[in-house]
């Protein structure tokens, strides 16, 4: 357990505004005509992001010989599943079993039948599909699997996917229609592809769904019994296009592709901004490995159609998409001596985004040339179908209401993160950090481009070169001669930062307003967050790329500006972010960093459920697994990390909490003691509630310092509570709880009482509000603080000494898992029949029931539904009877959840619900 270290700690709370507004006041207005003046060239940074982007994409490798191409792809084909799709927890998923519920099987047309069912992609994610089944099979038959692309109204039924699959049905193959992760049943919110970058923060492949899903959907085709494993076909529209080749390039069981306008080389989307893909489309590190024109050649010498549209409204343009991937599979194709196999369909009508009946029908001779039946080709006009099409309604399959999604599944991941990693020195953690974020040692170069002067301070306007890839746009202030430079930084742009540069001149300062890559004059100014998936695709890092450039220019003021000391300032939680990785990469350069809205965790991207369409350099992928805020603060140096103005959050996770331990509670001749947990006095001014923990043990066992306990008393100091989790009184074991009560009551529970009465007592010296202490506990635990709640300064049960002068009453209470009618517990045990009239009137004296009044304080409950000891129902009761007696009582019941739990249980992090009742009732309001 940490100890406090004042000589240490050295954060300090400041106000970004605390300069007088007089004085600000009159200079902003020039400042601010500075700040927002342009510098750099109109789409600079776009057309910059485009020249990193375009030599990072892998070209074609030259080969002479199927062998040598053999050889080549299967280390692509192995590189891209183990290093892209199947990374962090997605390795165990990949061995999960097929599991699959049939529905019902509902009519079709004259043909053929579907039938409904689902299919576990992940674990707890489940996607439904439908199976149209020709009514007359014998042998082996073609199976093809049906993806959808970007409908997400109708999903899996939309008319132009129903007929096809139809029309497969009635040319007798086996027809999957499945449903796509975000579309049709599976388009709620959790589900946006640009969530599945959550995944990615938390060190594990957002993609692996998406490509479990697909792969999964091919396990249930070819289960079938009449399913041919040399027959096998994917085709799809639009994002449905990218889910063909991409399963088609990977998965060596497809046998035949057709991919309707879904997808482009990298270098194409580059350059092409309407073909930039969501995130499926751009995983992290895919082009490290492979650009889609090696996708498309590893099809080779499978049959593959590709389909484009002339006129493309959309995306994937006919002419301009599909050269450069022909271009690039054919030698492959002809390598094989199969160059008929690959093929190419362009749609003129209507030439926009479609598989309509042109599209089709070019399908349909595709398989007419590779799966019929020697002899019965099969019919490559399309078959009318429009009567037998359905609603969505008639085609709903029932999904479990629980079902996992993105968010879902990263919230799950990032519990137990972030990992901690064996005993690393700093430097060895910075090395670690510098390769997860991709940063480099920018060199950086400046160049005035203007200067000027408003009243007493000096303007020079600067392009700072940043490895000849990035211009970064820099407004300098000063005002007298100075060797120490501030950089300011802010999410909303050098713009934003008038009051900011204002106060810094004031004190002395020379002030660098920056705008790095992605902000302000610096943000790309076409789709561009679509940029930042492309640079990580490419294997860089936008976070990497801001965090370099700040400690690049970190550098330069020092080296070339002679600057002695470099601090920076970020406003914002993103700009915090980036800044706090630079003093981390660049310990020599950047003295100290000041941050103002800053992240306390990064759980709390996925706490807000952020998307990285909203801000691309927050996702980078594992970051949360290897390192937290804290942990950045630490590698940086607590003394030279500033927090302006700090979130609950920024107090919470980065206090450090001092714990007093065996102190002395019970008067002379007492063997049992307290240990205290005190709030962190740099981040919370006293005085400070209290709160009264009570450890459980069945009334015989368990201790101060247990697990829970200090995970307790952890959480709730660093939320500014002081808390005193006590030993009291214990039974020596016996097999009847009645037994174990007997020997120890009332006396366990005026320990409790005396735990109480002893910080008011205290209340100055630990800078206790001795008018508001509460009470936590779990099992036994749960069950004294109820009574604790229930019979505060009753006179029956009060003890006479020590403390007697102080009351016992608490205003909040938290019983977990606890016994609150003995009488019940009994019965329901068969217990109470064989019980005494002493063991009746002790279980009822006992019994949190028996004692409400109108007086006692506010109720939470929590209770698992797993408790294989004390029965949820004991919970259940307590609560109807504090209404009964109108006292506020709130139950929470976790699923899941087993007899024994602390504040952070694997199935729901509970800390915000009791914390936040805590500070409701033992807060005053200001």
């Amino acid at each position: 357990m940490p100890h406090y270290h004042p000589a240490r700690y050295l954060f300090v709370f400041c106000c970004l505004l605390s300069a007088p507004l007089s004085l600000l006041s009159a200079a902003e207005p020039d400042l601010q005509a500075s700040l927002k003046q342009p510098i750099l060239d109109k789409d600079q940074p776009w057309k910059e992001v485009q020249a990193y982007i375009a030599p990072k994409v892998p070209g074609m490798p030259e080969v002479s010989s199927v062998d040598e191409w053999e050889k080549t792809i299967g280390r692509i084909r192995k590189d891209v599943l183990d290093k892209v799709v199947y990374r962090g927890e997605a390795a165990k998923w990949r061995d999960t079993k097929l599991n699959v519920v049939w529905g019902e099987t509902i009519p079709g047309g004259p043909e053929y039948k579907i039938q409904k069912l689902r299919f576990e992609a992940v674990p707890g994610l489940w996607v439904p599909a439908l199976l149209y089944i020709p009514n007359e099979l014998t042998g082996k038959v073609p199976v093809v699997m049906n993806v959808n692309g970007h409908d997400r109204k109708d999903g899996k039924a939309a008319d132009y996917k129903q007929v096809r699959c139809i029309n497969q049905a009635k040319r007798g193959m086996l027809a999957l229609n499945v449903e796509w992760l975000g579309m049709g049943q599976l388009g709620s919110p959790g589900f946006t592809h640009y969530k599945m970058n959550q995944l990615d923060l938390c060190g594990t492949s957002g993609l692996a769904p998406f490509y479990l899903a697909m792969k999964k959907g091919l396990d249930v085709l070819l289960a079938h019994p009449h399913a041919d494993p040399k027959r096998v076909a994917v085709a799809g529209l639009s994002g449905g296009g990218w889910q063909t080749i991409f399963i088609s390039s990977l998965d060596e069981r497809v046998t035949l592709s057709n991919p309707v306008a879904g997808y482009s080389s990298f270098l194409t989307r580059d350059y092409h901004t309407k073909d930039l893909g969501d995130s499926e489309q751009t995983p992290n590190d895919l082009a490290l490995y492979a650009d889609y024109t090696h996708l498309t050649a590893m099809r080779a010498p499978r049959p593959t159609l590709l389909t484009n549209n002339s006129k493309d409204n959309c995306c994937f343009e006919a002419g301009y998409a599909q050269p450069p991937l022909l271009k690039a599979a054919f030698p492959i194709f002809k390598l094989y001596d199969k160059e008929e196999n690959l093929q190419k369909h362009i749609n003129d009508d209507p030439g926009t985004h479609n598989f309509l009946q042109d599209n089709r029908e070019a399908l349909y001779r595709m398989l007419s040339a590779h799966f019929s039946e020697p002899g019965k080709p099969l019919p490559v006009k399309e078959i009318p179908c429009d009567e037998e099409l359905k609603t969505a309604e008639e085609l709903k399959v029932e999904l479990p209401a629980d079902n996992a999604d993105f968010h879902t599944l990263a919230l799950q991941l990032s519990q137990n993160l972030p990992r901690s990693a064996k005993k690393t020195t700093p430097e060895q953690q910075r090395e670690a950090l510098k390769k997860l974020i991709s940063a480099t040692q920018s060199k950086v170069s400046g160049t005035k481009v203007d200067q000027k002067t408003e009243g007493d301070t000096k303007v020079t306007f600067w392009k700072l070169k940043v490895d000849q890839d990035w211009t970064v746009p820099a407004v300098e202030f000063s005002r007298s001669p100075a060797k120490s430079t501030t950089i300011v930084v802010a999410d909303a742009g050098r713009q934003s930062l008038a009051t900011a540069v204002e106060k810094l001149l004031a004190e002395g300062q020379n002030v660098l307003a920056v705008d790095p890559f992605y902000f302000g004059e610096s943000k790309i100014s076409q789709r561009d967050f679509l940029y930042g998936l492309l640079v990580a695709a490419v294997g860089e890092r936008p976070l990497g790329i801001q965090a370099s450039q700040l400690a690049g220019i970190s550098r330069w003021l020092k080296s070339d500006q002679k600057q002695s000391t470099v601090q920076i300032q970020a406003v914002g939680p993103r700009s915090s972010l980036f800044t706090l990785i630079a003093a981390d990469i660049e310990p020599e350069a950047i003295s100290n960093v000041s941050l103002q809205d800053s992240f306390g965790s990064l759980k709390e991207i996925l706490e807000q459920d952020k998307a990285v369409s909203q801000a691309p350099e927050l996702f980078c992928f594992g970051l949360l697994k290897a390192f937290d805020i804290k942990d950045l603060v630490e590698l940086a140096g607590r003394d030279r990390v500033t927090f302006l103005s700090p979130s609950e959050r920024v107090k919470r996770e980065l206090s450090q909490v001092k714990i007093q331990k065996d102190v002395d509670y019970l008067g002379a001749g007492r063997k049992e003691k307290l240990d205290l947990y005190l709030p962190d006095p740099h981040f919370r001014k006293g005085p400070y509630p209290a709160v009264v923990i009570i450890h459980g043990g069945g009334w015989h066992g368990g201790d101060k310092g247990a697990r829970r306990e200090i995970n307790i008393g952890t959480n709730l100091a660093k939320a500014g509570y002081v808390c005193a989790s006590i030993n009291y009184q214990l039974a020596k074991k016996q097999s009847r709880f009645t037994d174990n009560l007997k020997q120890v009551w009332p006396g366990h529970l005026q320990d409790c009482k005396t735990a109480v009465r002893f910080l008011r007592k205290n209340a100055d010296k630990y800078q206790i509000d001795a008018d508001h202490i509460g009470a936590i506990g779990g099992s036994a635990g749960g069950h004294l603080v109820a009574m604790l709640a229930v019979t505060g300064d009753d006179p029956q049960l009060e003890p006479k000494e020590p403390y007697a002068g102080f009351s016992s009453r608490i205003q909040a209470v938290v019983p977990m898992y606890g016994v609150h009618d003995l009488i019940t517990l009994a019965r329901s045990r068969d217990l109470l029949n064989s019980f005494s009239d002493e063991e009746k009137a002790l279980s009822k004296q006992a019994s949190a029931v028996t004692h409400i009044s109108n007086d006692d304080p506010p109720f939470l409950i929590l209770h698992g539904t797993r408790d294989a000891l004390v029965p949820v129902a004991q919970s259940e009761l307590l609560q109807a009877a504090l209404k009964k007696g109108g006292i506020p009582a709130e139950l929470i019941i976790i699923e899941g959840a087993p007899h024994s739990f602390h504040l952070q249980p694997k199935q729901r992090d509970l800390r915000p619900a009791v914390i936040g009742f805590f500070d409701q009732h033992l807060k005053p309001k200001k």
